[in-house]
């Protein structure tokens, strides 16, 4: 009897056993994800490198530093207006015109109609050139026009020309000014004083007709204006720039042993005398 109930307790452990060891069941659902874990702490900053070294300044060329001018020009006529003028600063070799030779487009444009842009132009083209000024405006008479700055560079001082031309408005083609005169070596703060005389382009007959002038004295007597400025025809017999021996008036015109035109709009008082300007320049640096 006992041997039986412990046969049947065995087997009925064999066969839990074998229930337990039997095949695997489905896989369960997966768990939910874990938390995510702690940032790890940032690495430490690398160190900048080493600035690198400044590379040392150029050195100056030639014509690095500058020389600078001012030039000033007053009107010393009785009733002259002057027109705008050109002011020009270049070396030895360039010459806005020349005496006795004929004048150039540029000098016949500003002679006769008062622009002094071509001038300027004519210059610009030379390979003398360094620096110029349109003056801008008309300088009345017996007064002082603005001072005009211009540069040139350092090493160009040593050789240096100054010209300047500017039309008197109530004539054809009358103009004054400076041809390249030497200004070489000034020291800063030094000035010299040009006095100049009064030129004839040599392209204008010398009328002196309201038809013909561009200045107040024609436009008082109802001609002037732009319309009788620059004229392509060139009509003086001499056609070469000369010194200008002065205008012919409507005064005397009657005396046959006088000089005078009856039809000139000019007076007594539109006459010059030399010199008709004084131009000063100064070197500021």
């Amino acid at each position: 009897m006992k041997n039986s109930i412990i046969k049947f307790s065995t087997l009925l452990l064999l066969s839990s056993l074998m229930v337990a060891c039997g095949d695997d069941g489905d896989t369960g659902p997966t768990g939910p994800a874990g938390q995510d874990g702690v940032d790890g702490m940032d690495g430490a900053d690398g160190m900048d490198g080493a600035d690198g070294m400044d590379g040392a300044d150029g050195a100056d060329g030639v014509n690095g530093n500058s020389a600078v001018y001012t030039v000033q020009i007053t009107n010393l006529t009785h009733a002259q207006p002057f027109a705008p003028a050109a002011v020009i600063l270049h070396e030895t070799g360039f010459h806005a015109f020349m005496d006795g030779e004929p004048a150039s487009m540029g000098i016949e444009v500003m002679a006769e109609g008062g622009d002094p842009s071509m001038v300027i132009d004519e210059a610009m083209n030379a390979t003398d050139f360094l620096d110029a000024q349109n003056s801008g405006g008309i300088l009345m008479p017996s007064s002082m026009g603005d001072a005009m700055t211009l540069v040139v560079p350092e090493l160009d001082a040593d050789d240096l020309r100054l010209t300047i031309t500017t039309m008197l408005v109530n004539t054809n083609d009358a103009f004054t000014g400076l041809n390249a005169a030497d200004v070489s070596g000034m020291a800063v703060g030094e000035s010299k004083t040009f006095m100049t005389v009064t030129w004839d382009a040599g392209t204008e007959a010398n009328t002196e007709t309201a038809a013909t002038m561009p200045g107040p004295a024609a436009g008082a007597a109802g001609g002037g204006g732009a319309a009788a400025g620059y004229d392509p025809t060139r009509d003086d017999f001499a056609d070469v720039v000369r010194l200008h021996t002065g205008v012919t008036t409507s005064a005397n015109a009657t005396d046959a042993s006088r000089e005078g035109l009856a039809t000139s709009v000019l007076t007594e008082a539109h006459r010059f005398d030399n010199p008709t300007s004084r131009i000063v320049i100064t070197r500021t640096r």
